[in-house]
């Protein structure tokens, strides 16, 4: 009697090609999750400048009301402040006008000259008029007439008036180029001639030892004693036996602002 050989089965794992799968399907699994991770750490690192600048963005959204709020704020202050510095520049002009106002009439006060004097506002010097010459609000109506003396004291002779018209009248100063005035040095008597050379300044040109020095006043001839000029430098060449005597005006012609006339006809 013959007997079947019963075989025994192999379990599972004993199959060489499922082993391999299986060690396989590990493999994979593990480099999955491997890879995974490694690939959510480079996903953050190249995402993480924009989420910051998402973050900065969105933080930032809020305060954009409030910037043009601020801004507005600001328009309208600065708009304030332009129309209180008009105002207050003209409140200074103002002021300023007053005083100009009230320093005149105070010249005219304290300095009112006696006799046959008139008094004259300034109403144009230079650069509105050429050089060395000044305009009055004063002419021909007030018997002002060319010739006529013009002082700034009563002792202080600047020029004599060049052209009159009806209400107004022009000033040629002791100053204006190649105007000539004749006097004489108040220290000596020495009588001089000068020449006007523009600017506020004269000049004249004397004998080496003629008696002359810096300070000496130079006054006009006449019944009368008026100061015209003021000796300032002194310039000698002694090769030419000659010297040069510099000299201005005794006062300053652009802080004046009256004049008085002197007529012709009480010479």
């Amino acid at each position: 009697m013959i007997y079947p050989i019963k075989r025994n089965k192999k379990s599972i794992w004993y199959n060489k090609t499922f082993r391999l799968v299986s060690f396989f399907l590990v493999v994979l699994i593990f480099a999955f999750l491997i890879g995974n991770i490694f690939a959510n750490s480079l996903l953050t690192e190249v995402l993480n400048p924009f989420l910051k600048t998402g973050n900065f963005f969105y933080k930032n959204l809020n305060q954009i009301p409030k910037f043009f709020s601020d801004k507005l704020i600001l328009i309208k202050e600065n708009q304030e402040l332009l129309e209180e510095i008009n105002q207050n520049h003209l409140n200074l002009v103002n002021i300023i006008a007053l005083n100009y106002e009230n320093q005149r009439l105070r010249e005219e006060l304290s300095i009112k000259l006696s006799g046959q004097f008139l008094a004259a506002s300034i109403i144009a010097k230079f650069p509105q008029v050429a050089l060395d010459s000044l305009i009055l609000d004063k002419g021909i109506n007030e018997n002002i007439k060319v010739g006529d003396l013009v002082l700034a004291s009563d002792r202080i002779l600047i020029g004599r008036i060049a052209k009159s018209n009806n209400n107004s009248s022009t000033i040629k100063l002791n100053s204006f180029v190649d105007v000539y005035t004749y006097g004489f040095v108040a220290r000596t008597n020495e009588p001089i001639e000068i020449k006007g050379s523009g600017g506020g300044n004269m000049k004249a040109n004397l004998p080496i030892d003629f008696d002359i020095e810096v300070g000496d006043e130079i006054m006009i001839g006449g019944s009368f004693n008026f100061i015209a000029a003021v000796a300032g430098v002194i310039d000698e060449d002694r090769l030419s036996g000659f010297k040069n005597v510099f000299m201005s005006l005794p006062t300053d012609i652009y802080k004046l602002n009256t004049v008085f006339i002197y007529p012709l006809n009480n010479e």
